[in-house]
């Protein structure tokens, strides 16, 4: 499942809950732990995300020549 998928699945989850009038507590007990899982699965999704971004971004930033080998040392006079 795709995290747009997952995330119209969360939202569903969360209006049945809010309504709560037509749910039983099991009901709403087993939606809730549905809507952690998805929520946690999203989570994780974006980390991921992230990360790739960064490499992505670090990866370019070593290509472009931007980044200085050996900048940190001293220059002998």
């Amino acid at each position: 499942m795709s995290y747009e998928e997952k995330m119209t699945k969360l939202t569903q989850i969360v209006e049945q809950l809010e309504a709560g009038n037509e749910l039983s507590l099991e009901e709403s007990l087993k939606i809730f732990e549905e809507g952690v899982d998805l929520a946690n699965s999203c989570r994780k999704m974006l980390e991921e995300a992230e990360l790739r971004v960064h490499n992505v971004m670090e990866l370019n930033h070593e290509t472009d020549g931007t980044e200085q080998a050996g900048a940190s040392q001293d220059i002998p006079e």
